[in-house]
């Protein structure tokens, strides 16, 4: 009898063990699918999106439903399933992704293709968002190489789709496209010319049409004109455009201002003083030993501040500053009992100064002055009217942001910092404080060129060696079992 009592335990025992390891195991899986870390360890950080296209996910009100319909063979294919599928990751409850192949599902095919009104032959995905959709082709999402040979295609170069897909989003969820006004008629560099169509291209993505605006000859700004973009004037404003110009921020206008050192436009400057920006008429610059002589630096290198939400992201981040750049005096004093709050974005990195002699001549020594010149002055800043000090309320203001350069912009000049830099300004200003946020990144291709020896080890390592060593350790370890 005690015999038998002693199995019934032993079995209970055995039974409850067996029970609790696998309920600690479903426990773990459960707890592992629902709570789990993802690395993206890819040489181009693939699998990453950017932290623009993350804070426009998780400030989805309704879910956005993706439609892959591809009737052929494309040569983004394989990307663009892979970064839906890191949509999906990112929001599994805003993120829908829908594959329709036309060859497996017909009558889903023809479906989808006659509410969007899709062709046959075409390769697209479907963006559609509380009943409002985009369509957006296979061809918006490549960029290719341009082929020399009529017989060669071309080459596939980047894969922009998550650029693409993220502004059709924010379109969609913004109801529109953001008007941006470039201005024109005083000289200022146009986005259209070679030098700044990469600027204009990276405007562009963020959901903002870019238009010229010519203030001579209208009476009144648009009431579109979510901002204006001013770089680099060459002439003073005229006393007409200069009056659009004050009713423009005094209705709550929003203003980015590149000032050209070398130009003569007291009245624009004037304008800006009375914001409580003063350009002052100096250059910020170092010198350099060269020698015997010593030589001047006016490339400059200037650090982002930490104080205001356009560059919060970017402290204690430097950037380049090519051409001359001039300072900026904030008049704290004069400007508070207008409610105009001012902050410094940017100032020149140690070692800089503003110097008000500044003209490389024979005669002229330029050397730093502790009575007269400014060390590490500013050189970027913004001002807000009618905004409260407390950054958790937004209110309705004007604001404007002002920089003491303009050759930052060139093409060649232009830095990512720079970027991240302009395109913060530009969505503080027109209130899209949410997508603050670092520029989506380039997508670069890479192959692995293996030769046939290198493939022929590989495949020998990995049909051979690897195989072979298993099989060793397990025949020793059944050999030292038998004895």
């Amino acid at each position: 009898m005690a015999s038998s009592i002693n199995r019934t335990r032993i079995s209970l025992n055995v039974v409850v063990q067996a029970i609790t390891i696998f309920a600690i195991v479903v426990m773990l899986n459960v707890f592992a699918f629902n709570h789990y870390k993802r690395w993206d360890l890819s040489r181009d950080q693939k699998y990453s999106l950017s932290e623009q296209t993350r804070r426009v996910v998780e400030n989805l009100k309704q879910p956005v439903h993706f439609i892959v319909f591809f009737t052929g063979h494309s040569d983004i294919g394989n990307d663009l399933k892979t970064l839906l599928t890191e949509y999906g990751y990112l929001s599994k409850k805003n993120i829908n992704v829908e594959i329709v192949d036309p060859f497996l599902n017909l009558a889903r095919a023809r479906e989808v293709a006659t509410k969007y009104k899709l062709g046959a032959n075409e390769n697209v995905v479907v963006v559609d968002y509380n009943g409002q959709s985009k369509v957006v082709s296979a061809g918006d999402m490549a960029e290719y190489e341009p082929s020399f040979s009529p017989l060669e295609p071309p080459r596939l170069k980047a894969f922009k789709g998550e650029q693409v897909l993220t502004r059709a989003i924010m379109e969609l969820t913004e109801q529109g496209s953001n008007h941006l006004f470039a201005l024109a008629g005083h000289g200022e560099a146009s986005l259209n010319s070679p030098e700044y169509s990469d600027l204009k291209d990276l405007i562009e993505r963020q959901n903002i049409v870019v238009e010229p605006l010519t203030l001579g000859d209208i009476d009144a700004i648009p009431e579109k004109a979510q901002m204006l973009l001013i770089i680099g004037p060459k002439y003073d404003f005229s006393d007409h455009d200069l009056k659009l110009l004050k009713a423009y921020w005094e209705k709550k206008g929003r203003l980015f201002v590149f000032l050209d050192p070398n130009a003569e436009t007291p009245r624009l400057l004037e304008f800006l003083k009375e914001a409580g920006i003063t350009a002052n008429q100096d250059r910020v610059l170092r010198t350099v030993p060269l020698g015997n002589i010593t030589g001047v630096l006016k490339e400059i290198t200037a650090d982002f501040l930490p104080d205001s939400p356009v560059t919060k992201r970017l402290a204690n981040v430097s950037t380049t500053m090519m051409g001359g750049t001039q300072s900026l005096s904030l008049d704290h004093d004069r400007v508070r009992p207008e409610n105009i709050r001012l902050t410094p974005l940017m100032r020149a990195s140690k070692g800089f100064w503003a110097e008000k002699n500044h003209e490389v001549k024979p005669g002229n020594n330029i050397y730093f002055d502790p009575n007269e010149d400014t060390p590490s002055p500013v050189v970027a800043a913004s001002a807000e009217r009618g905004g409260l000090s407390d950054d958790r309320v937004q209110l309705d203001t004007a604001r404007l942001i002002v920089v003491g350069n303009v050759g930052m912009l060139d093409r060649e000049a232009l830095t990512i910092p720079t970027v991240d830099f302009v395109l913060a300004g530009i969505n503080w200003l027109i209130d899209r404080e949410q997508l603050i946020a670092i520029t989506p990144k380039p997508v670069r291709s890479f192959s692995l060129n293996l030769s046939d020896a290198q493939i022929s080890s590989l495949a020998t390592l990995t049909m051979g060696v690897i195989p072979g060593a298993a099989a060793l350790i397990g025949l020793i370890v059944w050999f030292k079992r038998r004895r």
